[in-house]
Parts: C-alpha cells; sequence; structure tokens
C-alpha cells in the first residue's frame, strides 16, 4: 500500500510523544498515539493491514525532504513492515499496537460545527486557559491570560448546552485536524472526543476552573472611542513594536486633529517613536502594543473601534465585532514626554 509522504510525515510530527517508548501505531489507514491524557487519530491511507507500531524518530528522518513523494509500506513476517521512499529502501522493526481507550467510549454527541471551530481552538489555547461554551445553534471560544480576554462566536448545531475547559495539551495535535467538526463526549472516561475529516483527538477533562470572565464586561458605555483604519494601524503598530520597551511592549495611542497618533514607549516612559495614521474619535491610551496587534489580526472591518472604559486600577479597551470580542487591560497611565 502507499501514503503521500507529506501527509504521513505531517501526522507523525503532530502526534504527542507517548510517555514511555516514542512509537505510533499504524494499520495502514490511519496512525495513532496513546497516553495517560490524549490519544489521537489521524487518517493517512486506504489499503488496511494488521495494525503495528513502529518507531516515530526515524521515520521522520526518512521523510524529511521527501514530502513530494509517495511511501509503499509491505507487512512482513511477526512486526517487520519493509518501506521505499525515493531511492530508499528498508526493514522496520516494529512491536504490538497500542490499545485505545477515550476513542472507543464515545457516549453523547455534544456539538456539530464548521472547520473555523478548530481554527479558533488553536488561536485560543495559544493565547491561555480555554473554555468552549456549547448553545443550540452557536458555540463560543473564550480564551484568557489573565491581561486579555478573546471570544470568538461561531455557528453550530449544539446538542447538549455545557461549557468545557479545553486542556492545553490537545493544541499541537489539533493542528494535523482538517474540515469540519463534531464533538463528542466520552462519558464514562469524563474525557471528550474532537472528530474532524481526517481524524480524531481524545482527552480527558481537568478539575481546574475557569475564571469568572462575565464580571470584567463593562457594564457602563465606553468613556471614548478610538476609531482608525485598521490595516493603517497595524502596519504603524507593528512599527513601533520595533523600538518599544521590549517587557510591556508599550504603546500610546491618542485621538489629535491630524489623525490617530501612535507612539512607542521606552522604559522610562518617554516615546522612542511616532506616527500619525488616519483616525477619529476621542481620547487616549496606553496599551501592551502587542496584544492589541494580536487582537487586531481578528477583526475583519475596515475600521476598527477601540472602546475605552474606566477599570479597577487602569483602563479597559474593548474591541466589538461580529463573531469576535477582544478585552484587554490598558497598562498604568504616564503621561508620555515630547520627543526631543
Amino acid at each position: 500500500m502507499k501514503v503521500q509522504a507529506q501527509a504521513f510525515r505531517s501526522a507523525l510530527k503532530h502526534l504527542p510523544t507517548p510517555r514511555l517508548l516514542d512509537y505510533v501505531n499504524f494499520d495502514g489507514v490511519k496512525v495513532w498515539t496513546g497516553a495517560l491524557d490524549l490519544e489521537v487519530e489521524v487518517r493517512v491511507g486506504d489499503t488496511p493491514f494488521p495494525p503495528i507500531a513502529l518507531p516515530r524518530k526515524p521515520l521522520l528522518d526518512l521523510l524529511e525532504g521527501m514530502e513530494e513523494e509517495e511511501v509503499e509500506f509491505t507487512r512482513g513476517e511477526e512486526d517487520k513492515l519493509f518501506l521505499r521512499v525515493g531511492r530508499f529502501g528498508g526493514e522496520l522493526h516494529g512491536a504490538p499496537p497500542i490499545k485505545l481507550h477515550i476513542l472507543k467510549s464515545l457516549t453523547r454527541e455534544v456539538l456539530r460545527s464548521g472547520e473555523d471551530l478548530l481554527e479558533a481552538l488553536l488561536k485560543a489555547l495559544s493565547l491561555g486557559k480555554t473554555l468552549l461554551e456549547v448553545g443550540e445553534e452557536k458555540v463560543r471560544v473564550v480564551a484568557t491570560d489573565g491581561y486579555r480576554i478573546h471570544i470568538y462566536t461561531l455557528p453550530a448545531q449544539g446538542h447538549v448546552e455545557k461549557n468545557y475547559l479545553i486542556p492545553n495539551q490537545v493544541k499541537e495535535a489539533l493542528k494535523t485536524l482538517e474540515g469540519p467538526v463534531v464533538l463528542h463526549e466520552a462519558g464514562s472516561m469524563n474525557a471528550l472526543v474532537l472528530e474532524a475529516q481526517n481524524g480524531r483527538v481524545g482527552f480527558p477533562l481537568t478539575k481546574d476552573q475557569f475564571p469568572p470572565y462575565a464580571s470584567v464586561f463593562p457594564t457602563q458605555p465606553p468613556v471614548n472611542t478610538l476609531i482608525a483604519e485598521r490595516k493603517a494601524l497595524q502596519s504603524a503598530l507593528k512599527r513601533a513594536l520595533l523600538v518599544a520597551h521590549p517587557e510591556d511592549h508599550s504603546i500610546h495611542l491618542q485621538v489629535e486633529d491630524e489623525g490617530l497618533k501612535v507612539q512607542a514607549l521606552d522604559h522610562t516612559h518617554t516615546p522612542a517613536s511616532e506616527e500619525v495614521v488616519p483616525g477619529e474619535g476621542q481620547g487616549e491610551v496606553r496599551v501592551n502594543g502587542k496584544f492589541l496587534l494580536q487582537a487586531l489580526e481578528e477583526c475583519k472591518e475596515e475600521r476598527v473601534h477601540l472602546h475605552l472604559h474606566s477599570g479597577p486600577r487602569s483602563p479597559l479597551l474593548e474591541i466589538r465585532e461580529e463573531g469576535f470580542y477582544a478585552l484587554m487591560a490598558g497598562l498604568k497611565t504616564a503621561t508620555p514626554q515630547n520627543p526631543s
């Protein structure tokens, strides 16, 4: 049987490393691995043969640089597998395959959603703690790192109205999945199984608690709003971040008659750069420019509205768009000095 080297290597690369031996399990159709906190199964071929466990590192090294090639496998006697890729032919000695538990224990379907749910989960898990809120017609992915909150709201067909805290260890495994998503509970294991077009990921739920994020939402109208052309502001922030203080990435934004002034601040709160982009509104704020730039990359509107709210210790900056919401704490107010 044959599989595409690129798809096979991608699956091997993103499968989690088992706790004991770095072996992957292969049956001609799918590769899989399992550990105490994660089980991953990815489809790579179409011709089944008796399953076998193979050393992952030699396979990854053999397939490196051969993405356009096909890998041909022939099952030998006992635990042997012959392979040919490019001009190389060789024999791999395997072992008995492991058995899966979470992926074999599905109980009820939780939701169905599009491939944008996978994208939202990856972004959220890269930011911090991630909560999945399932409703009848939509699903929310909420992420926070303690300084900011990102919320992605996506259409879904929900069968269970429930919240699930997604553990961070699933992030790498999700990178190899593609297509629409079906989520199941594996009830007897207190686990979830996320199934996509080309594979599945099973993981136990933790007893950790997600912070009560709704309590930090502003309850009053914004005190000021800065409005700017999104792409121009993004470009200005990228330039300013090159010279801003590397610890807090401090950026000062202020609406003036000529537009929105963007300043990078150094460790003494002195402007290290200055640029004016088209903008309007009223007010000023000092903010982590890296955090703001990451939020703007999720926005779709040509003009972005940065709503400023009074916070208990520092101002809050809020962005609201259909399908995306961001809230971040501004940096404590410091009056920038004029560039010398």
